[in-house]
């Protein structure tokens, strides 16, 4: 789904899940072709401390950029390079390349609130997932659509230190 005007962050957990992905494939084998799986995670792992970092209080602004600076031209090596020999190791290579070069994969060096991973957004949705599997979904398509915009209203206002109640109260008028 594309929305005009939304900035993406592609979660950098769910790049190292692909990365450990292709390195079981490549398991058994020597060589570059698991070594750049290595690398591509140990710069992930490296930008995800960097913000947990930052986000501590535990390196300003400018040592924030800089380090990131630093860590953004090893992820630059690994990704804009020759073709990778390994079929697996190229796909990955090329998927993350395109996300780069469009500017989602470290959007949140420039932004320090945007997090590099989606859990928080994953946390949120579990109660949703829940509720729909204890109710057996919804009967019809109306009702799930209903749902998912009330949930979406709630949530919304009550992280922006609303009243859900009195939210929900005012879009009715």
């Amino acid at each position: 789904m594309q929305f005009t005007g939304v900035q993406q962050q592609k979660c950098l957990a769910h790049v190292l899940r692909n990365v450990q992905t292709v390195s079981e494939q490549a398991q058994g084998k020597r060589g570059r072709g698991r070594e750049y799986g290595q690398r591509l995670a140990e710069v992930c792992r490296a930008l995800m401390a960097l913000h947990a970092q930052h986000r501590r209080g535990g390196c300003s602004l400018d040592e924030y950029r800089q380090q990131g600076e630093a860590l953004t031209l090893r992820l630059d090596a690994l990704l804009d390079r020759r073709p990778l020999k390994t079929p697996g190791n190229e796909r990955l290579r090329l998927g993350l390349l395109k996300q780069y070069r469009q500017g989602r994969l470290l959007r949140f060096l420039v932004d320090p609130d945007i997090p590099p991973t989606n859990n928080a957004a994953e946390r949120s949705l579990r109660s949703v997932v829940i509720a729909r599997k204890v109710s057996q979904c919804s009967k019809n398509a109306l009702g799930a659509q209903t749902y998912m915009r009330i949930k979406s209203t709630v949530e919304t206002a009550r992280l922006r230190g609303q009243d859900p109640v009195d939210v929900l109260i005012n879009l009715r008028r």
